[in-house]
């Protein structure tokens, strides 16, 4: 991988190669290496692409190794039209995707995306507490599933990213439906508000955390 990073190198240095920038004085970047993947940057045009594609045949022919297209795709900004990216594909050899997706489990965020996209943390957190009855268990019982649901499952996601305000509020929803043995069959009476639950033991609440609140100081410990 080291040579195919000369490569992409030198291909800058001959202005074959047009690396991007994340902003107007920020530094350029053309590429990143990854344990197994390889993510390439460079400007939508046809000089651009037809040097990735002799850049990557040249290094497979010395290399001995393929690439998979069908494990390959091709993101350009919304700001390239739809025969600009047919065309470019075509040269690339790669089809075209609307969608980062995820990597390592993290949804890669990019402008257009929604709060869809973190569907999968409410769901998570709807699945944990769907296989036990509130009403089977203590309100210390109970707490404690709430700790394990909104603390341990969606915490890989929120110490990098800032979840969307509909999902952290879902998350709190699902929580204190379940600490009063609602659900979307059965609606019981909630005597005691969210704000006050949430509140730390040494004043009268049960010390559990907000989504938001976890959120938060995930992302402040990180920075």
């Amino acid at each position: 991988m080291e040579y195919l990073g000369q490569l992409i190198e030198g291909k800058c240095n001959a202005r074959l190669w047009q690396p991007v920038k994340a902003s107007r004085s920020g530094p350029t970047f053309s590429h990143l290496f990854f344990v197994d993947d390889l993510v390439l940057f460079a400007k939508a045009d046809g000089t651009n692409c037809s040097t990735i594609r002799d850049v990557l045949d040249e290094f497979c022919n010395l290399s001995r190794q393929t690439i998979s297209d069908t494990k390959s795709r091709v993101y350009f900004s919304p700001n390239v039209d739809r025969d600009t990216r047919e065309s470019l594909s075509d040269i690339l050899g790669f089809a075209s995707t609307p969608s980062l997706g995820r990597y390592l489990g993290f949804p890669i965020k990019h402008p257009g995306s929604s709060s869809h996209d973190f569907n999968f943390i409410l769901e998570r957190v709807k699945q944990k507490l769907a296989g036990w009855k509130a009403n089977m268990l203590s309100l210390a019982g109970q707490t404690v599933l709430v700790q394990a649901s909104s603390a341990i499952i969606p915490s890989y996601i929120m110490q990098c990213n800032y979840i969307p305000r509909r999902i952290l509020d879902g998350i709190d929803w699902v929580n204190w439906n379940f600490l009063w043995g609602s659900s979307e069959v059965i609606r019981k009476m909630h005597w005691v508000g969210w704000q006050k639950v949430t509140k730390p033991k040494e004043e009268g609440g049960l010390g559990l955390q907000t989504a938001r609140g976890r959120n938060t100081a995930l992302l402040a410990k990180l920075n």
